[in-house]
């Protein structure tokens, strides 16, 4: 029951975010600078993005990349970006600029096709900040969950032409009250799932209707993979790493860090698109690990947080 508060209380807060904003340029050799020594007080969302698979750390203040066994930063456009989803051309996400750029705040949502070096508007500008965000890697089908009122309904919508027309999604049988966050599969529109403080659920109707895919535990992530579901889940005093067939309907359980534990849960999980056995994996205490195995071993990136290339 304490580890069930815990979830609520994790996906409850609201965080108040400052970011830095520029004008933006496409050289992104100088756009990305070699990181020396950074601490990340937040991540907000991690993925692979575009063909060259390098890995994409959204923060609090701004992006971070992990290629070639070193960190970079961006040197500018330190925006604060919520919802932080990756795809094969772009990523999408949403969030907050610095106070003083000429930005609105909230910036709504947005996209950029070069890494964050420039970004463009794409809906609710100025209007909605979404901290539920999900792309599928291939279609490009978005999924946002707005939790306030104003020009878009409180609850679930997803959007076939990336944000230009959206539709609300009924949400029937999500009997949960607090997020983790959402996934949706890389090329089937339709596909979508929601960990929550009641367990994952999954939906195959545009997320209309939704089933109990696990118990009713706490599941804090999950990601869609073409064949199957990954999700970390607070089961029975113990914490799982756990991939769904969805083929066979078949689970198995992926061997974690010793780091990993009920207070320190994964938080965001994202796996190579073009190697699914590589997985990254983020912490409430902001640890990332990578395994480059399918969990046989893991490797230690960061450790709350701090990064270095020494």
């Amino acid at each position: 029951m304490e580890k069930v508060k815990q979830f609520i209380l994790i996906a409850l807060i609201s965080i108040l975010f400052v970011g830095c904003s520029g004008k933006g340029q496409n050289n992104n050799d100088e756009y990305f600078i070699e990181v020396k020594k950074e601490t990340i007080n937040h991540i907000h969302g991690i993925g692979y993005l575009g063909n060259e698979k390098k890995l994409f750390l959204a923060t609090h203040h701004g992006l971070l990349r992990y290629s070639e066994g070193k960190w970079y930063k961006t040197s500018r456009n330190n925006h604060d970006y919520m919802g932080f989803q990756a795809t094969d051309e772009q990523f999408f996400s949403s969030g907050h600029p610095t106070l003083n750029s000429d930005l609105k705040n909230p910036l709504g949502l947005v996209k950029s096709k070069d890494q964050g070096a420039s970004i463009e508007k794409i809906a609710f500008y100025g209007e909605i900040d979404f901290h539920y965000l999900a792309a599928g890697y291939k279609s490009h089908t978005l999924y946002v969950f707005n939790e306030h009122e104003n020009s878009l309904e409180i609850g679930l919508h997803y959007s076939l032409d990336e944000g230009e027309t959206w539709e609300t999604s009924s949400m029937q049988e999500v009997s949960a009250n607090a997020i983790g966050n959402i996934a949706t599969h890389p090329t089937v529109s339709e596909n979508v799932a929601i960990s929550t403080n009641k367990g994952l659920f999954i939906s195959s109707d545009f997320g209309n209707e939704f089933k109990l895919l696990t118990s009713s535990n706490p599941v804090t992530s999950v990601e869609y993979q073409e064949d199957s579901l990954i999700y970390f889940i607070l089961e029975n005093n113990e914490t799982k790493l756990l991939t769904y067939n969805l083929k066979n309907e078949t689970t198995d359980e992926l061997a974690l860090p010793e780091g990993i534990s009920s207070k320190n849960p994964i938080m965001f999980i994202a796996t190579n698109p073009e190697n699914r056995t590589e997985i990254t994996a983020v912490t409430l205490n902001n640890d990332i690990y990578q395994s480059k195995n399918n969990g046989g071993s893991w490797r230690l990136l960061a450790e709350e947080g701090n990064v270095s290339n020494e």
